[in-house]
């Protein structure tokens, strides 16, 4: 991105640092992937943009979705989310994150 122009270092870490990477420490990609399909959860994910798995993209390849896998990532997301609704796996997620900003934010105030 930054040979080609399209973003400064600066802006590339930023842009992990201070926004979806934010997630991480609470749930990781699998859970978020379920969070980002509204009340449909990793179901509507995965029927909605499974067919763009398949989409020419970085080096990394992407399974077959069939069925069975689906329903594992449906069934999986389901078990670890233990019995909360959306509603609250998304203010935990957005609680974590904002605590994860500011402890970040008071070392880098600590330092300065």
């Amino acid at each position: 991105m930054v040979d080609n122009g399209e973003a400064t270092v600066e802006q590339i870490d930023t842009a992990v640092t201070e926004r979806p990477g934010l997630r991480r420490p609470l749930f990781g990609p699998c859970m978020n992937f379920h969070l980002a399909g509204g009340e449909g959860g990793m179901a509507h994910m995965s029927d909605h943009f499974g067919p763009s798995l398949k989409s020419p993209g970085p080096d990394l390849e992407a399974p077959e979705l069939t069925e069975r896998l689906r329903d594992e990532m449906v069934s999986g997301c389901e078990r670890s989310a233990e019995e909360r609704d959306m509603s609250e796996l998304v203010d935990d997620r957005d609680l974590a994150s904002v605590a994860v900003l500011g402890a970040v934010r008071g070392i880098r105030e600590e330092r300065s």
